[in-house]
């Protein structure tokens, strides 16, 4: 597996007031930009998904009380990546034998997704009691990002050759 290119996002603090900045330091995550489509192969499903390249994810979405089991760039980096493109648009693109790109599993819902993540994670990195509490910790709260998703109007975003 190759790891996606990625540009940190700034957050823009430095002419903020001080308990702003405070604010931001304890609850602000970094988010991500992938500078180029990444593929990935779905464990399972023998099928090649692509991220398409300018999408922009904050890894693992939780409250920082829950970095320590979490990390928002750690183990659970990948899976984080691919939750949330799904999350936001309700679909994957997915690459066929031939170069086509289609949407894979449109409308299929949080809960397919959050399953998604999790056999992503085992894939990645087999740490089964991790991704366990993690699709625990979705089943619970993920509700709250998924209707998040669901009021934004996101803007399709296409992998490169198909623009």
């Amino acid at each position: 597996m190759h790891m996606p290119k990625l540009l940190p996002i700034p957050l823009d603090i430095k002419n903020k007031h001080p308990f702003i900045r405070i604010w931001y330091w304890r609850t602000f995550v970094r988010q991500w930009e992938l500078l180029e489509d990444w593929s990935y192969e779905l464990p399972e499903k023998s099928v090649k998904i692509v991220i398409p390249k300018g999408f922009i994810f904050d890894g693992v979405t939780t409250h920082r009380w829950l970095h320590f089991f979490l990390s928002p760039t750690g183990v659970l980096f990948i899976p984080g990546l691919v939750h949330d493109f799904a999350y936001r648009y309700d679909y994957l693109w997915a690459e066929d034998a031939s170069g086509e790109y289609y949407k894979f599993a449109p409308n299929s819902g949080r809960h397919y997704w959050d399953s998604i993540f999790r056999h992503i994670g085992l894939d990645v990195n087999a740490m089964v009691c991790l991704n366990a509490f993690a699709r625990g910790v979705l089943f619970c709260f993920g509700w709250i990002s998924w209707r998040k998703n669901r009021k934004k109007e996101s803007s399709e975003i296409l992998p490169n050759h198909q623009k």
